[in-house]
């Protein structure tokens, strides 16, 4: 009886495990990868959006423009308006839990800029420039809104993408 008992309870436990597995789904917006996790446990997707070079958290876009010092970088949208400084964006990124005391969102040097993507809602290109000796880098953030609703359409929302 006792061992009929713990074969039984063994079972359940068992099928409790199996029920907290993790699906993932790998989706492609052209350059954006959208990677979709279901939990079994939690019943919560969550989702992570990206691009070469681009990464998007927390309702921001972070542009990885190599090693060079981004304190002072300027970025241009679509080539057509004026550029504008970075900094404009920090009051909104520390919002985002972007700033942590100890300075930029990793490392200054580490060369990622982050923008809010309310700035480039309707952007086809971001043009971010370093320094004045540099040359601007140009991003393709195009299909970047399909792939926020691909995003979206899984079930993710702004607090479970990341």
């Amino acid at each position: 009886m006792l061992a009929a008992t713990l074969l039984v309870m063994n079972l359940l436990g068992q099928a409790h495990v199996a029920k907290a597995k993790v699906t993932t789904h790998h989706y492609r917006v052209r350059e954006w990868r959208v990677i979709v996790r279901n939990d079994a446990f939690s019943g919560t997707p969550s989702c992570t959006i990206k691009a070469p070079r681009i990464a998007y958290r927390r309702q921001t876009l972070i542009f990885h423009v190599g090693g060079a010092d981004t304190t002072h970088a300027f970025f241009r949208v679509d080539n057509g308006a004026p550029a504008r400084s970075v900094r404009e964006a920090f009051t909104e990124d520390e919002a985002r839990g972007f700033f942590p005391e100890r300075g930029w969102i990793v490392d200054p040097n580490g060369g990622e800029v982050a923008l809010p993507a309310s700035y480039l809602t309707s952007a086809k290109r971001i043009y971010i420039r370093v320094s004045l000796k540099s040359h601007p880098r140009a991003f393709d953030v195009s299909r970047f809104p399909e792939a926020l609703s691909r995003a979206r359409a899984a079930g993710c929302t702004d607090k479970t993408i990341d």
